[in-house]
């Protein structure tokens, strides 16, 4: 390999920057293996002073004076030499987690490099100005061994996902520098890697071994505490949602696993991400310089080292909502001494902080598409012409906030982030649940918002975000706010009478300047001051931090964003599904039969709140022009069909997540309907309970059986609705369930192509429906509606047949239509023939005229009504039909059909009965009259003797007939 003595004596150009950055990595790597190695209290001293050195020689090195940083390097080397003599004697073998092969590998390493900086410091000569590249010339070294003896230690890790986000607090720590230092550690994974290369996923065949969690805690409390979990395998329809949604803006997310922990750190060169460098927005392209590594920014970098979110600064990235999160997460990590997102961020010391990477290979861990998933990136950053970050930074140097926004916008497609909302971006950072509140909402309840808001932040579970709508700039220049903003709020007091926010500028600067700002001189009272510890000399510096009252936040703010601490509930529940363009029609406003239901089994217990909150997957960052909603159907549990009162109408938006906060009774069981505005797209979601009772999320069963029929209504099909005398020529089915059924429910749902008016009708008997009867009718869909009706069937019985009847509300509406039904049992479902099908039709005309043709029922003037005279050469069946579809009133009606010999009426062939006034009219049964010249008469009478109207005789011939009318 090339040594730095050789480099050092070209010493020009590119020669001279692959000496710098090998030198940068020299050092650190060194430093970082003999803290691994001598794990042993016995080494903290030599440690310590090593330490000194490197730090001034990172300084120096960043200077550009490579002779100055050689010479504190070089006298550092008696430190570390010391720790070799002791190690070699066995002093702290005990204490070495590594194995021994391990041990002579690192030994062997770092003795090489302390061998090599003798050598450079024997050639050293005047340091010369220079550029660095992006990518730099390091040794190859060999680590085969250290990678063989960890393969037995990660071979036994189950691949397991988080079904619920485990958002257990680590426990209080106080992570200085120092402890940082001490504790430092890297975990080699037997991977392969060749130079300035790095797995950044898992691969996809993994997924087949996806597990997930359903935590149950043993004990809820309004802080962090920890959740008693069990394993629960995902679904196999889950595991094809996690599948589909790991693919995000172009790039493969893989959901997080145990063996991730593990993930290989330590290599022999830069690591470069092999995803290519993040999208840069416009701004950011104007500006940009070149991309350069933390190390080379700041050497030895802090990584989260700094307490509070004063030092967070938002650059030229539109990305104020992220930042406002992030300010928001470190400030509470600062006030509750409780780790939230930096113990998402690997590598990591023995304390579970994050540490320094010389190689510049970090892992983040961020709730992303219902799951925690890992997010590679290298330590490449965007750098301005003036040597400024391009990029959220820190002004102490920190590159904590640095990596963990590139993390976050690889998985949103880059910098030019179009912007979010802070509950959103913190769901991703930490899994709490987003809740939005909407100032200006009638709903709003200051008071009550305050006091949750209040409570919330005091106990730690909530973290809170607000942000500004459009204004005027004349107006925000006034107030010192910016429009369409995300602010960080900081803490939130009640006192001396006032209700006050500390809020965050995520640009450092620009503060609000209305009352209780630092340029109110009338309401900072001594008294106040006191209490909240304000000194207007130190509130001059403008880091952006500044005093609201909330009164002022109503009135000049547009949303409040909280985000709530899952852990303040004992069981949650959750399952990840998706919604296909195949499920059900597009616009499904009035249909509910295909959409995602779940019932929510609410088991006894105390506190009847459950949080649902319903989270759609992100495959692309665009325009959200999904509307999404959530309903909730109490007093049943079953499917929901179509909209109905319900305990909860959710609101049509296009956000990525809903929250329904829900007061149950214990043992209910409550439907959760997802609706969508229009479908123009698959949609894949996750679902979330949580409650202090126990609850159980099971699937809405669709019915066991089920059968699609397609047809239409045409000119001789489309008979109108039930006031229709042409109502029985709509299309009719038989649906007749098994006789060794249960009995059985299910529904059924009508679709039609055209937006006409529908409506579904169910019958007993299973034959041709010529007249409608109450008595008759088991079912119905309600009221005609618009291209959709559902019809519920319940206590059907095994063996037993039914008609359905689809009809449009008038006459003549043409449409194809698809008949969907689903039952619970075994059936079996077929057309019904029209009346008179097969057989020849006369249609024929006659009106009853008072005191002549209309005589009243039968009595002595019966042979007086209107007839008409049927001739027939053989046998053949017949059937008539008599229709008023003109009278103002629908008269008591009756068609019979009687022998006829020598003018006489004689025997009673065949009659539609009883005398009835319905709108299809009257018909015979078929039957069988007949013989080589035979006649019989068909007569048309009405019950009352004033009757003024027209009439219809429909009849219908098996063979041809000769009918004559005969009138009086």
């Amino acid at each position: 390999m090339t040594s730095i003595a050789e480099l050092q004596k070209q010493y020009t150009g590119q020669q001279r920057t692959q000496l710098e950055s090998k030198f940068c990595e020299y050092s650190g790597r060194v430093s970082m293996l003999l803290r691994q190695l001598a794990d042993n209290p016995a080494y903290y001293g030599d440690l310590d002073k090593a330490r000194v050195g490197l730090d001034a020689a990172h300084r120096q090195h960043l200077q550009g004076s490579v002779d100055a940083a050689l010479n504190l390097y070089i006298s550092s080397i008696g430190c570390y030499q010391r720790i070799l003599r002791q190690e070699k004697s066995g002093v702290g073998s005990d204490s070495t987690k590594a194995g021994k092969q391990w041990r002579r590998e690192l030994l062997k390493f770092a003795n090489t490099c302390l061998k090599e900086a003798e050598v450079a410091k024997q050639t050293a000569s005047p340091a010369i100005e220079s550029s660095e590249s992006t990518h730099s010339s390091s040794p190859t070294l060999t680590v085969s061994d250290a990678q063989s003896a960890l393969q037995q230690q990660i071979s036994g890790l189950s691949l397991q996902t988080a079904r619920e986000p485990d958002n257990t607090n680590r426990s209080e720590h106080t992570s200085t520098p120092e402890s940082r230092r001490n504790s430092a550690h890297f975990i080699s994974q037997p991977q392969h890697l060749s130079p300035g290369t790095g797995s950044s996923h898992t691969s996809m065949s993994s997924m087949s071994n996806v597990h997930s969690f359903h935590d149950t805690m043993s004990n809820a409390s309004p802080v962090c505490t920890t959740n008693s979990t069990h394993t629960e395998r995902l679904t196999d329809d889950e595991t094809q949602v996690v599948r589909i949604t790991s693919h995000i803006n172009g790039l493969t997310f893989l959901p997080w696993l145990d063996n991730d922990e593990s993930e290989n750190f330590a290599m022999p060169d830069y690591f470069t991400d092999k995803d290519g460098l993040l999208t840069l927005s416009r701004k950011q392209q104007r500006k940009l310089w070149q991309w350069r590594r933390a190390s080379h920014l700041y050497g030895q970098p802090q990584i989260f080292g700094q307490y509070g979110c004063g030092h967070i600064v938002q650059e030229t990235v539109t990305d104020c909502s992220f930042v406002a999160a992030l300010c928001v997460s470190v400030e509470y990590e600062h006030r509750f001494k409780r780790q939230l997102i930096t113990q998402h961020v690997y590598p990591q010391g023995r304390n579970g902080m994050p540490v320094f990477n010389p190689a510049g290979k970090y892992m983040v861990k961020l709730f992303v598409n219902g799951l925690w998933r890992r997010v590679v990136i290298d330590d490449l950053l965007p750098v301005g012409e003036t040597g400024k970050l391009l990029c959220t930074y820190s002004i102490t140097g920190d590159i904590g906030q640095s990596l963990m926004e590139k993390a976050f916008l690889k998985v949103m497609g880059g910098y030019d982030f179009p912007g979010s909302n802070a509950s959103t971006d913190l769901h991703v950072l930490t899994g709490w649940i987003p809740e939005h509140v909407f100032v200006q909402d009638q709903a709003f309840d200051a008071e009550r918002t305050w006091t949750r808001m209040h409570d919330g932040l005091r106990r730690g579970s909530v973290l809170l975000t607000i942000a500004t709508g459009e204004m005027g700039s004349d107006v925000a220049a006034s107030l010192g706010l910016v429009p369409s903003h995300a602010y960080a709020v900081l803490d939130a007091r009640q006192v001396c009478g006032h209700q006050l926010l500390r809020v965050k500028n995520p640009w450092n600067s620009l503060r609000w300047t209305g009352a209780f700002s630092h340029a109110d001189q009338i309401s900072w009272t001594p008294d106040l001051m006191h209490a909240l510890d304000y000194d207007p000399a130190h509130e001059r510096d403008d880091q952006g931090i500044f005093w609201i009252d909330f009164a002022s936040v109503c009135r000049r703010f547009d949303a409040i964003h909280l985000n709530w601490n899952p852990n303040v509930f004992a069981h949650r529940a959750s399952v990840h599904f998706s919604w296909n363009m195949d499920m059900g029609p597009r616009q499904a406003l009035h249909d509910f039969s295909a959409n995602p239901q779940y019932t929510l089994v609410v088991e006894q217990g105390s506190d009847p709140i459950v949080w649902i909150l319903l989270s759609k997957h992100l495959l692309k960052t665009e325009e959200n022009t999904d509307f999404i909603a959530l309903h909730v159907y109490d007093g049943t549990g079953g499917r929901v069909y179509e909209p109905r009162a319900a305990l909860h109408i959710g609101e049509y938006v296009n956000t990525q997540h809903v929250l329904v906060q829900l007061t149950t009774s214990p043992g209910e069981r409550y439907t959760l309907v997802v609706a969508q505005r229009e479908k123009t797209k698959p949609l894949h979601f996750t679902l979330r309970t949580l409650s202090n009772t126990h609850i159980r999320l099971v699937q809405a069963p669709m019915p066991e059986y089920c059968e699609d029929v397609m047809g239409q209504w045409g000119s001789a099909s489309a008979g109108g609705n039930t006031a229709s005398p042409r109502y029985m020529d709509n299309p009719q089915f038989q649906i007749t369930i098994s006789p060794n059924a249960r009995t059985t429910s299910g529904i059924i749902t009508l679709e039609t192509a055209h937006k006409h008016p529908v409506n579904i009708r169910v019958f007993r008997g299973g034959f041709l429906v010529t007249r409608v009867l109450e008595i008759n009718t088991v079912a119905t869909s309600g009221k005609y509606r618009s291209q959709f009706c559902t019809c519920v069937l319940e206590a059907l019985e095994p063996g037993s047949s039914y008609t359905v009847v689809v009809s449009t509300f008038e006459p003549f509406m043409f449409s194809r239509f698809k008949l969907r039904i689903g039952l619970g049992s075994l059936f079996t479902v077929a057309p019904i023939a029209r009346e008179g099908a097969g057989m020849r039709m006369r249609e024929l005309h006659g009106r009853w005229t008072p005191g002549s043709e209309c005589v009243g029922g039968p009595d002595q003037s019966y042979h007086k009504c209107p007839r008409f005279l049927v001739r027939t050469e053989c046998e053949t069946r017949v059937l008539a039909r008599l229709q008023t579809p003109h009278a103002e009133h629908l008269p008591l009606v009756n068609v019979s059909v009687y022998e006829f010999d020598d003018a006489v009426l004689g025997t009673l062939c065949a009659s539609s009965g009883s005398y009835t006034n319905s709108p299809q009219g009257v018909a015979t049964r078929q039957s069988t009259i007949g013989r080589a010249g035979s006649e019989f008469l068909v007569v048309a009478s009405a019950w009352d003797h004033d009757v003024d109207t027209s009439f219809v005789l429909y009849f219908y011939s098996e063979h041809a007939v000769e009918v004559t009318p005969l009138f009086h």
